[in-house]
């Protein structure tokens, strides 16, 4: 866990310093300089929200080095991709700041930053906790540091970018209300606020229903998780690397148990895309489509926060598991299958 030697200067940084930035009306822009490890020549691209818009930027690394001048008027978190959009590092910025960094491909938490306090001590605490980040310690990690350092704006920052919602959101709802408001602005956490509002609810807790989809056939059938003793709902879509890991789970999983029933729900923008996707797959089990993606009614009840993500439920449709792993699915739906009766 981080903790600087001086924890009085580290107190008064944290609540004063956002404060004076924040305040500063002389300049209308910022600069992030940097270089990507390798000498890398690639392209760059630099996505954040201020005043309620999405920005999405561009510019070239040439042998490792790149400039890029944005505007941000509040604070804000700039994400820097490559061009795939593979997470480079993330930044604490607002107008008026020059911040040079230093990026590391295929590893965000081993940015180096100089020029902001901030994101500085943002980047120190990736560096010094980046494997257990990686882990399910995550969480646990994230929560230690909010509890203990609520006037600080490196709580809401973890908090947004590093902490698992999906997990627990009413913890992660009662943690973000724990954090000083002065060091939580509504320019960063609007959002997360409105998608924790969606995770808390009722309908996000309470027993799923049947939920009306599309087959293979083309014909509406009803998905029904009281139809076997425990199922596992999944949804995803094209982009969700099922070939790669959902799909091989499944085929394992449905091998396991008949009494596991496998809901393998697609968010594809249409039909065309699903059947590409599932053609080459060999499926034994019900693959089902519905119109709207997150926004379908039959989905938009469960208060899913992210594609992919997985659900398992009983005989009564009460949800024992929600997350995003497929991993953590798999285990909990073989630790069902496998209890004794």
């Amino acid at each position: 866990m981080t903790r600087l030697s001086h924890k009085l200067f580290r107190y008064f940084s944290a609540l004063i310093i956002p404060l004076l930035l924040w305040g500063c009306g002389d300049s209308e822009s910022f600069t992030i300089e940097g270089t990507v490890d390798g000498n890398a020549t690639i392209n760059l691209r630099f996505i954040y929200y201020t005043n309620n818009t999405l920005v999405r930027g561009l510019t070239a690394a040439r042998e490792g080095k790149f400039e890029y001048k944005g505007v941000a008027p509040t604070p804000t978190i700039v994400e820097i991709l490559d061009n795939d959009y593979r997470l480079l590092g993330r930044l604490f910025v607002v107008n008026g700041d020059r911040i040079e960094c230093t990026l590391t491909r295929n590893a965000p938490n081993a940015i180096k930053v100089s020029g902001s306090e901030i994101s500085e001590r943002w980047a120190d605490f990736l560096n010094e906790n980046s494997e257990a980040l990686a882990s399910p310690a995550a969480n646990e990690i994230i929560e230690k540091y909010i509890t203990d350092n609520k006037d600080d704006i490196l709580s809401t920052l973890l908090l947004l970018t590093s902490y698992d919602a999906s997990a627990d959101a009413l913890r992660a709802d009662s943690l973000m209300a724990s954090v000083n408001p002065d060091v939580r602005p509504s320019s960063l956490v609007a959002g997360f606020n409105s998608l924790l509002q969606r995770l808390v609810s009722d309908t996000s807790t309470q027993a799923i229903t049947p939920i009306t989809c599309l087959n293979k056939k083309d014909s509406l059938v009803e998905a029904d998780p009281a139809a076997r003793p425990w199922s596992l709902i999944v949804l995803s879509d094209n982009s969700s690397g099922r070939q790669d890991s959902i799909v091989p789970a499944l085929k394992r999983l449905n091998k396991a148990s008949k009494r596991l029933q496998l809901i393998d729900i697609s968010l594809d923008k249409d039909t065309i895309i699903w059947h590409r996707s599932v053609l080459s797959d060999t499926a034994s089990w019900r693959q089902l489509w519905v119109a709207g993606s997150l926004a379908s009614p039959g989905i938009e009840r469960l208060g899913v926060p992210s594609v992919p993500y997985f659900i398992v439920t009983d005989s009564t449709g009460s949800q024992l598991l929600r997350t995003p792993s497929v991993s953590r699915a798999e285990a909990f739906a073989d630790s069902c299958i496998n209890a004794k009766h």
